[in-house]
């Protein structure tokens, strides 16, 4: 009876032996097969967020054409009404020089 009973235990410690055997490689190709999904996960994150910055940075730039453009042409514009402007006082300005210059009254 002594020898079935070692003869048990030790049977119970090779069923043991190879359950944490079997739960450490279970474990390690969960961990591993996570590491991988998460690296994919990542990858996709960052080819997503590259994808968003591009479509950003095209509005942005449009954005920023739209505002050059209108800058442009209030610029022009506003050097337009300038120039009228110095063109109607240019011949005040002569004719006051003209007075000045030649006495005339």
């Amino acid at each position: 009876m002594a020898k079935e009973t070692m003869q048990a235990v030790s049977q119970a410690e090779q069923q043991a032996a190879q359950l944490v055997k079997s739960a450490q490689e279970e474990s390690e190709r969960a961990v591993s097969e996570a590491s991988q999904k998460g690296a994919q996960l990542m990858a996709n994150a960052v080819r997503e967020a590259q994808k968003k910055t591009e479509i950003l940075l095209g509005v942005a730039r449009a954005d920023g054409e739209k505002i050059r453009d209108a800058a442009q042409k209030e610029t022009e514009e506003t050097f337009r009404v300038l120039e009228q402007r110095a063109s109607l006082h240019r011949d005040e300005a002569i004719s006051a020089v003209k007075k000045i210059v030649l006495g005339e009254r």
